[in-house]
């Protein structure tokens, strides 16, 4: 595995390329709005492949460092062993919907359920988002409220580490027995949780919030071909 002692997370490599220019200024400079820059720095969301070649293009910095920490002569001054035999973590897969009676006895909660398998994710992808390995879990998507975007039987990579909610970001959230997966929004009382369809959204005031467990945030979304 190749062994990187420089920048880890690419929210400090994003800020080592903005080189003390003003968030307005970068922002402009690469065709993006002031608040998808500010949560690319806090760590919040992370660009895609397209807006990381911007950024890059606008930085004329290497697209291969801002993407890995590693630059393109590095990787290739590596032998193929190296380069290839990087670490790998198991990541556990639940599928846990509304348990039984008898399950909801013992197994109330997806992560008091046992794993029906693990799931190999690559440790470069994992510091590229800036994920802990043992704070995520893979969640097996079921039914169809937030289709199209999370569609029957999906994987969703999710980060249990998150503690402030983030406006519009989607949760795998656990009421009473029930196993509930939704986008949320910030309100001045509270959330409101909602869905892809014409499901009446479900709104929880602050008073309310200790009923919800938030198990994680989505970060990805995993679909078959």
């Amino acid at each position: 595995m190749l062994e990187n002692d420089k920048i880890q997370t690419f929210k400090d490599r994003l800020l080592e390329s903005i080189q003390g220019e003003s968030i307005p200024s970068f922002a402009k400079k690469c065709g993006m709005s002031e608040t998808v820059i500010r949560d690319y720095l806090s760590g919040k969301t992370y660009p895609s492949l397209s807006r990381l070649w911007m950024i890059a293009k606008s930085c004329d910095t290497s697209y291969n460092w801002l993407a890995t920490g590693y630059s393109l002569e590095e990787i290739e001054s590596n032998s193929d062993e190296k380069v290839y035999n990087e670490k790998i973590y198991r990541i556990p897969v639940y599928k846990k919907q509304m348990p039984s009676i008898e399950e909801a006895k013992t197994q109330k909660f997806v992560r008091d359920s046992p794993p029906v398998m693990n799931f190999p994710i690559l440790d470069g992808w994992l510091s590229y988002r800036g994920l802990k390995p043992e704070k995520v879990i893979i969640y097996w998507a079921k039914g169809n409220l937030m289709e199209p975007e999370i569609k029957n039987n999906n994987g969703l990579i999710i980060d249990t580490s998150t503690r402030d909610i983030v406006d519009g970001g989607i949760y795998l959230i656990e009421y009473e027995d029930m196993t509930l997966l939704r986008r949320i929004n910030l309100t001045i009382n509270g959330w409101l949780l909602k869905t892809n369809n014409d499901v009446q959204p479900i709104e929880v005031h602050k008073s309310d919030f200790a009923q919800y467990k938030i198990i994680g945030i989505v970060v990805q979304i995993i679909k078959d071909i």
